[in-house]
């Protein structure tokens, strides 16, 4: 068993009890000991957070003599009721266990932190260990660095490609499919799977699909999603937006605004369509593409932009933008910044 397989309240109480192992009073040092000897799972917990920190628990040892002790002279240990007890096959290997390493006179003496976790994890796990085990489920994380773009095909059979300066976590589940857009912009071509649905969290807004093929753009503060093909149910707090070929709906301050888009992602060939995007939202979206930082400067920040425009090409376009709007672009070693003509606001 390993910690992946341990129920996360369990997780949280072993790393509660951990952080307060050197504080604990009388009192709580039993009710420690009673947490241990509740179930294997307590201790297999424990027996993972000090492997993997290091140190040697004094406390999680006593409990462990308490338990041999208990079982020497009676089949089952005493505890309080509604808690659970080891059974007796487990009891009786740890039973004798503690006796190799109980010293018969003279002082204590503590096994190594290493052997003791080991120890501890097969004895006091030793029922589950007993049955057949879930495997646990791996997350997978993808992420591309300025100007990069990644594909990946996941092992259900759906692609995932990813524009510059964004990442994901994906986790494969026996029911269900779950993405985590963090941050930056992907385009996902689902694999149809009506028994496990597809669902992308990027930030407040989820998005559920079976079988479909979308995008979702995760900048500056706002998420867009648009559909290729098939359906999509994007929620927000309740609201919920259906969305087919064509459909897109834009999220920002807690609304959602719907559009049309012929072409879904053709930035996958390194172009985008604008369409009166606020010049912020166009700036951070060239941003992925720039290792310098880019600053607008006396300039309205929702000032609407459309048009068509290769995002690898950062300088190109933002001189395109400055002679739209009859701005300054002004570019150096560690800066590009584009800024209104209006000596007052430069």
């Amino acid at each position: 068993m390993t910690i992946q397989t341990t129920d996360n309240n369990i997780r949280e109480q072993a790393a509660d009890w951990y952080d307060r192992l050197h504080e604990l009073n009388a009192a709580e040092q039993q009710q420690y000991q009673r947490w241990l000897m509740q179930s294997p799972q307590h201790a297999a917990a424990m027996s993972w957070l000090q492997q993997q920190l290091g140190e040697h628990d004094e406390a999680l040892l006593i409990a462990l003599e308490r338990v041999a002790t208990a079982n020497h002279k009676a089949p089952s240990v005493a505890v309080e009721e509604g808690e659970e007890v080891l059974p007796v096959r487990g009891a009786k290997l740890l039973q004798t266990l503690w006796q190799k390493l109980r010293p018969v006179s003279g002082p204590r003496w503590w096994p190594a932190p290493a052997a003791l976790a080991m120890m501890l994890a097969l004895v006091l796990a030793y029922p589950l260990l007993m049955q057949p085990s879930v495997p646990a489920v791996q997350p997978l994380s993808f992420n591309t660095a300025v100007g990069e773009q990644r594909r990946e095909r996941l092992a259900d059979g759906s692609e995932i490609h990813l524009n510059a300066g964004s990442a994901v976590s994906v986790v494969l589940e026996e029911k269900q499919r779950l993405v985590s857009l963090t941050q930056g912009e992907a385009y996902f071509s689902v694999a149809a799977d009506k028994q496990r649905p597809f669902y992308v969290d990027a930030g407040k807004v989820q998005i559920r699909v079976v079988g479909t093929a979308f995008n979702v753009d995760n900048t500056a503060g706002a998420v867009s999603v648009v559909v290729e093909h098939g359906e999509v149910r994007v929620t927000l707090a309740g609201r919920e937006w259906t969305l087919h070929a064509g459909d897109g709906v834009r999220i920002s301050a807690d609304r959602g605004e719907r559009f049309q888009r012929a072409v879904v992602s053709d930035w996958r060939q390194d172009w985008r369509r604008a369409e009166a995007e606020p010049l912020a939202d166009v700036v951070a979206h060239l941003q992925r593409y720039s290792a310098r930082p880019i600053r607008l400067q006396g300039i309205e920040q929702t000032l609407p932009f459309s048009g068509r425009y290769n995002q690898s090409d950062v300088e190109g376009t933002l001189s395109l933008i400055a002679s739209l709007f009859d701005l300054s672009l002004q570019v150096s070693d560690d800066l590009i910044l584009l800024s209104g003509n209006d000596p007052e606001t430069r």
